[in-house]
């Protein structure tokens, strides 16, 4: 399990789904199938931001904000909608307003709807951004887990308790900690698919790696500013 799927599992769970349905509005269908594209863009943007210097250091920064011990389903409903809407304003820059009327296309949504959706889950994206950030950059010990097949719950467990790391399947491509995390690929789901397509073409046509889409080179990225 990679990054994204992570991040999905959480915020597609029914409870999660439901907050976001009953803070928003918008049937908790909808909301999971929006979920499930927008989730694989806002991580590749956030790699984009972060692959400069000044942008990692920055969402760093707006990551040590965000540690809420609380389930993901009260992050929802207690999201602060006006912190949630410059989150999002942040990671998408210049972009925002085409991928919110792509994403509104997509789902048959308004443009109001989807970015109220996307704001009331970004406080809590970037608390499980930031939860799997410290527990990557966490040096192992002893032990060891494996984590060539991209990061998972277990495998964080491991890491916050010191265990060691081995990796077969190294790739160069997926950042700076690629051979750490490397090698995952990412989720076959057609609706977050579709989220990839919609960034291509927003990218001028070009396909997101597996490096980006996953979220493999954004926690190698970070995780490098935090050793």
């Amino acid at each position: 399990m990679n990054l994204l799927q992570l991040l999905l599992g959480s915020l597609t769970t029914n409870d999660s789904v439901n907050s976001v349905s009953k803070k928003t509005g918008v049937s908790s269908g909808s909301v999971s199938k929006l979920l499930m594209m927008a989730v694989p863009l806002l991580i590749t943007y956030l790699t984009k931001n972060a692959s400069k210097k000044d942008g990692a250091t920055s969402l760093l920064s707006a990551l040590t904000q965000h540690t809420s011990t609380q389930t993901v389903s009260q992050q929802i409903n207690n999201a602060d909608s006006t912190d949630g809407a410059k989150i999002i304003g942040h990671i998408l820059g210049q972009d925002q307003k085409s991928v919110i009327s792509n994403l509104a296309k997509e789902t048959g949504l308004s443009s109001k709807e989807v970015n109220a959706v996307l704001n009331s889950i970004a406080p809590a994206l970037l608390n499980s951004l930031n939860t799997a950030t410290t527990a990557t950059a966490a040096k192992p010990q002893s032990n060891k887990v494996d984590l060539s097949d991209g990061i998972d719950l277990s495998d964080i467990a491991g890491l916050l308790g010191g265990a060691s790391v081995t990796n077969t399947n190294s790739n160069p491509a997926a950042g700076l900690l690629g051979s750490l995390l490397g090698g995952s690929s990412t989720t076959s789901s057609s609706s977050a698919n579709t989220g990839l397509n919609l960034l291509g073409s927003l990218l001028g046509g070009s396909t997101p790696t597996a490096s980006q889409s996953n979220g493999t080179e954004l926690l190698g990225l970070l995780t490098s500013l935090m050793k």
